[in-house]
């Protein structure tokens, strides 16, 4: 497979290490942020985000050498600072994991859909890899509709692109309308027939086309567009110029699996029918299945865990969660199987209400701090040893970097993805700004909708909820621990990815590191009021943009 991507993806590299092999002793924290750790965990007083800040340190590291490369479980490690996506249904579905896997990171898929939609999702990122950047379904006219069709189609749908394949009824392609033939029509409505480029004009690729095979065609035959035809000629799909060349500029970031594929995750929960689909998932491909409840540490979640296991051996990795505590972290670690991350994080997230409903949930660094705490003693008796990943709570890369600080590998991130182009939430306009939907898994509406959100919170396969509908008195019944609610349109992921890339690079370089690691072995920070906290923030100004 190497071969067919030529020498500029090396995927195999990324499987001939290991969090073992690369850290047989587990993550090493400075010694500064443990004596301050500690002292607050002998008084009992939990920290987050906006209560530390970071002290910077002499360098000569600029922030574009800054490594980012880090792991997210024991077998996979990704070059875009451990990044994943939260598996919520307003932020993770195809379109977004693609997206995050041409960055660098990983997109967990939500569970709130039916087993073989999700499956769907991942056999269609898995293999853009092999269409980079081809259009699936292109916009196509038939040879007798009108060029005043195209303009309407235009107008009605926001179309920004001006290519077209013409094709029969079968799909046969016959012709293409470019912005060239439309250029030239004046003030009649011809028939599309009569302007369009004939197929003999046309340079075509077969099925097997590669990505990087399409871009040596475009670019050795001088074409924008390259419609994709089967052996009957019948139009399959489309490349088109901007897309193979933007893929081809950031193809050294691809996260990719073993088989050479964008890498994907998957969530399940803890009832024995997610062992089905956990199934489905395998055979599309899935290499990462993530156990998603909201109280990580119990039974069915260590259940979990061991039927995956001897069901599946080592073909996935199982990253399970959510948890905030020392004992919380032991008992997974404790258990017949073992998992390859844990996720830590009960309450943190700007749509999760789960503190306020039930009273528990601890500050995200010491719940970070505390997990760390518990993989180190546990791995120095048993040599096992795993990467936390902190979910919840993160808002700016300011806040990823002080998630590494306390011994976090890798983020998770819902909210911050949730106002992208690329998430599934709805757009709407409040007060002449443009916002996305974004709602927890645990909210009313999440809970009422879908059985993978009651399963979550442990209101499923109760004597009250069954069936994937509620009847009104079963709604009735329902404990949400989450909301509904608007965050601001952000635009491409990519934008926002690469002001959270920069971001971290600049807060490492800050700290004399060149790479996560070494930050850790370094870093120092300051327990501040809520006074410095005020400092750190833009004041005494107007937004010139509000």
């Amino acid at each position: 497979i190497n071969a067919e991507y030529g020498d500029y993806i090396d995927f195999t590299a990324w499987n001939m290490s290991s969090f073992k092999t690369e850290f047989p002793n587990g993550v090493h924290l400075s010694s500064e942020i443990i004596a301050v750790m500690e002292k607050k965990r002998q008084e009992r007083q939990a920290l987050t985000f906006d209560e530390i800040t970071l002290e910077d340190k002499p360098t000569d590291v600029h922030p574009t050498d800054v490594n980012l490369h880090t792991y997210i479980s024991t077998r996979f490690k990704l070059k875009g600072a451990g990044i994943l996506s939260a598996a919520m249904d307003t932020v993770t579905e195809a379109a977004l994991a693609l997206a995050l896997a041409k960055m660098g990171g990983v997109g967990i898929l939500h569970r709130n859909i039916d087993t073989e939609t999700q499956a769907e999702m991942v056999t269609w990122v898995r293999k853009k890899i092999h269409y980079g950047g081809m259009i699936d379904k292109p916009v196509t006219f038939t040879p007798e509709q009108r060029y005043s069709d195209i303009q309407i189609g235009k107008t009605e749908f926001g179309w920004s692109f001006t290519s077209f394949p013409i094709v029969l009824e079968d799909k046969t392609l016959i012709g293409m309308v470019t912005r060239d033939e439309m250029d030239f029509v004046e003030m009649a409505n011809p028939f599309i027939k009569d302007i369009m480029k004939k197929r003999s004009a046309i340079v075509t690729c077969d099925a097997e086309t590669t990505g990087e095979k399409a871009y040596q065609i475009m670019r050795e035959m001088k074409v924008k567009k390259l419609p994709v035809v089967d052996k009957e000629d019948r139009l399959i799909g489309m490349y088109v110029w901007n897309d193979v060349k933007n893929d081809q500029r950031k193809r050294d970031s691809f996260s990719l699996d073993s088989d050479g594929h964008f890498l994907v995750g998957a969530a399940i929960g803890l009832s024995p029918s997610d062992i089905i689909r956990a199934e489905l998932l395998v055979q599309a491909g899935c290499k990462i299945i993530v156990i998603d409840c909201s109280h990580g540490s119990c039974t069915p979640a260590r259940n979990q865990i061991k039927l995956l296991r001897q069901k599946f051996g080592h073909k996935i990795d199982i990253i399970c969660g959510n948890i905030a505590s020392y004992e919380s972290a032991l008992y997974l670690l404790e258990g017949p199987e073992l998992p390859d991350a844990l996720k830590v994080g009960i309450g943190p997230g700007s749509i999760c209400t789960t503190r306020r409903v039930t009273g528990h949930g601890v500050p995200q660094l010491t719940a970070i701090y505390e997990v760390w705490r518990a993989i180190r003693d546990n791995g120095e008796k048993t040599g096992y040893f795993v990467p936390i990943i902190a979910d919840g709570g993160i808002r700016s890369s300011g806040d990823i970097v002080k998630a590494l600080s306390v011994g976090a590998s890798a983020v998770m991130l819902g909210s911050v993805f949730a106002g992208t182009s690329e998430s599934p939430g709805q757009i709407t306009t409040k007060g002449g700004k443009t916002y996305k939907t974004i709602r927890g898994m645990g909210s009313r509406s999440a809970m009422e909708e879908r059985s993978g959100s009651r399963g979550r919170y442990y209101r499923q396969d109760t004597k009250f909820h069954k069936s994937e509908q509620l009847t009104n008195e079963q709604k009735i019944k329902v404990v949400p621990e989450g909301i509904t609610g608007l965050v601001e349109f952000k635009g491409p992921l990519e934008r926002v990815m690469y002001e959270l890339l920069g971001g971290i690079q600049a807060g490492l370089a800050h700290s004399g590191a060149r790479d996560i690691p070494s930050f850790q072995k370094k870093a120092a920070f300051w327990v501040q009021s809520f006074v410095g906290v005020a400092e750190g923030e833009p004041h005494g100004i107007t937004d010139a943009h509000d």
